[in-house]
């Protein structure tokens, strides 16, 4: 009775709780060049290929080892992630694309939330160089120093495989929705992965008003 007891109070039920997720989130972006290309012809290449490239030091990755990076963000939040500072069309951190997979999927395949150290932590702990891809700077928690918890980063090494039917992909409007999933009926064979559902973003985050006449 006491060990039952024990495991029910750790349950954390995700529709008891809107500020967690059962999902992970992958957002992408256009490339910079010299292989310029918009973000939902890289989401086409994500879904084409079947899987997520990974990141090296130039995509904010620590050490020599690469890694595909994550948001355990619930998708109501998203229009959070997604606001007018951090899309801004010049250079966006982020943009109204991306692969999302369950947490349950990801975590088998390796994925966990990273590390949140200082400089000092990370030199008291001794993390290795070859682990140095788990770990985020943290500064300070005020708002102003270097804190990115706000993102609830997860990552694994290297690429990531996506499942064939990944829970779904998202796209900023209906409209790319639409072309998206014609592209996939059409030639349903030069797509491994095939996700269960499109979501439109400008909807699931009420407007994007500042993203309205964006390419």
């Amino acid at each position: 009775m006491e060990k039952a007891s024990k495991k029910q109070k750790n349950n954390l039920p995700f529709f008891e709780r809107p500020d967690l997720s059962p999902f992970l989130v992958h957002l992408t972006r256009r490339s910079q060049k010299p292989n310029k290309k918009s973000a939902f012809k890289n989401l086409i290449s994500i879904l084409k290929s079947g899987k997520i490239n990974s990141s090296g030091p130039d995509g904010f990755i620590r050490g020599y080892k690469r890694a595909t990076c994550f948001m355990d963000t619930p998708l109501s939040s998203l229009k959070y992630v997604l606001n007018e500072r951090d899309t801004q069309i010049e250079n966006p951190r982020y943009e109204p694309y991306g692969v999302v997979i369950t947490k349950k999927f990801a975590f088998k395949k390796g994925c966990r939330p990273v590390m949140y150290l200082s400089p000092k932590e990370e030199k008291k702990i001794g993390i290795s160089e070859h682990e140095l891809w788990r770990v985020v700077k943290l500064s300070d928690v005020d708002g102003f120093g270097v804190n990115w918890i706000h993102e609830r980063e997860w990552r694994c090494e290297g690429s990531f495989e996506l499942p064939k039917g990944p829970i779904a992909v998202l796209v900023k409007s209906p409209k790319e929705a639409k072309k998206l999933r014609n592209m996939i009926e059409r030639n349903p064979s030069e797509f491994r992965t095939n996700p269960q559902s499109i979501i439109p973003l400008s909807v699931l985050c009420q407007g994007l008003p500042y993203m309205a006449k964006r390419p």
